[in-house]
């Protein structure tokens, strides 16, 4: 029988969501790392409304913004 962590060990695993700072600060990275040359305004632009439009603002939706705009560029 499977059990949660919280049953085996009294654990409790919470993810919470960066703040529209740290969600930029994510994207402006991966975007270095990624080599996309793009103003930082234009890019923190794109992500706001990238992250509006999907709702949610989290690492992974600052990796799929970034892997859009790779297959857009």
């Amino acid at each position: 029988e499977k059990l949660s962590l919280s049953d085996r060990f009294g654990l409790t695993v919470t993810f919470t969501s960066p703040d529209q700072e740290e969600y930029l600060s994510i994207v402006e990275g991966l975007a270095k790392k990624q080599g996309i040359d793009l103003p930082v305004s234009e890019l923190k632009e794109r992500a706001i409304e990238w992250e509006r439009w999907h709702n949610a603002r989290s690492g992974r939706t600052a990796q799929q913004f970034i892997n859009h705009l790779l297959s857009t560029l």
